[in-house]
């Protein structure tokens, strides 16, 4: 039991825990943890920018939501947008999104409560 503290000394110092060998004979045990332990800082940092950062507020802001998309070959597909309370078909290429037809402002809801109910929704 009295050796469980030395554990956390062991892979930040392994000189230290073992007084009897030579630091540099651990040299590359430690720079690996120490390696390992910067690269998942930084990945926790990344995930924390990218759930919690300025383009994440931004986006909660702006009120669009992508609702679905379905591509119609490599180069073109159709996506559907819920921007503020309407609902948007959009056909989608590398150069231009163009309209298809604004379904309207109470549709999202229209079309999620028929499809929760079973009733046929694509009218």
């Amino acid at each position: 039991m009295k050796y469980l503290v030395l554990i956390p000394v062991f892979f930040f110092d392994p000189g230290i825990a073992l007084a009897g060998e030579t630091p540099l004979a651990y040299a590359g045990l430690k720079t690996f943890v120490v390696l390992l332990a910067i690269v998942g800082i930084l990945l926790a940092l990344g995930w924390s920018l990218k759930r919690y950062g300025p383009v994440a507020r931004a986006r909660k802001t702006l009120g669009f939501e992508v609702i679905g998309q379905v591509p119609l070959n490599q180069k073109a597909g159709l996506a559907l947008i819920k921007a503020g309370k309407s609902l948007l078909l959009v056909g989608v290429t590398n150069y231009s999104v163009t309209l298809v037809k604004d379904l309207g402002e109470d549709s999202f809801d229209r079309l999620t409560d028929e499809y929760a109910t079973g009733e046929d929704y694509a009218r």
